[in-house]
């Protein structure tokens, strides 16, 4: 019987959050999740480590958010890992989805980022989802990136302006190689400098022989 690989990168701190929530006894539903992993990984970088929660922030969906968890979501609870419970939001009334960790699985996880979701479930563990939002508006990346109106733009955590979209230009110059590829006699190719280097071997020869002999 094999044994399952450990889970890895944004599936390992969704599972370490959810799991350290439970032992706690706090009510983690979708919004609290985004909410607390952002504000993990913009410790972690306070503190000059890497995010530990291995996805890209964007502002969208009431503040920090990736599309990320949602696929690993999905994928978790295929796995059988997770279970997503829609019911009433006792704060609010409205209808919320919760997320309960059903399994113990083997996690891959950096200690020192571990610790950082420790110390943000402490803090901010049995905040609402509401007070989590105003409170992920009240941070740098998401200041900066309200103060120039850049809805969908990636959040630099360490405080600085939204980062470039690279998506886009990276395709165009994937596109634009793709479609101009080098001819086989482009000057100054391998080939030719190979050849040039044989005809010009003798004359170099013949020039070094006359220096020595000066």
């Amino acid at each position: 019987m094999s044994v399952p690989s450990p889970l890895r990168g944004p599936a390992a701190a969704i599972a370490y959050l959810l799991a350290a929530a439970r032992t706690n006894g706090m009510r983690v539903n979708r919004t609290k999740l985004a909410k607390l992993l952002y504000l993990a990984d913009l410790r972690a970088v306070e503190r000059g480590l890497p995010p530990g929660s291995g996805v890209e922030w964007r502002w969208r969906h009431y503040g920090p958010h990736s599309l990320r968890l949602g696929e690993v979501e999905r994928d978790l609870r295929e796995a059988g890992v997770i279970l997503v419970e829609e019911s009433a939001d006792p704060f609010g009334g409205n209808r919320e989805s919760v997320v309960h960790l059903v399994d113990a699985p083997q996690l891959a996880i950096d200690a020192e980022f571990a610790r950082i979701v420790d110390g943000v479930l402490s803090d901010y563990g049995r905040w609402s989802a509401g007070q989590l939002r105003d409170l992920t508006y009240q941070t740098p990346p998401m200041q900066e990136a309200v103060k120039q109106h850049r809805r969908e733009a990636r959040l630099d955590l360490a405080g600085g302006p939204p980062l470039p979209d690279l998506g886009s230009g990276l395709a165009r110059l994937r596109q634009w190689a793709k479609d101009h590829p080098l001819p086989g006699d482009e000057p100054g190719g391998v080939e030719d400098l190979l050849e040039e280097s044989q005809d010009l071997a003798e004359p170099r020869a013949e020039a070094t022989r006359h220096l020595l002999e000066e």
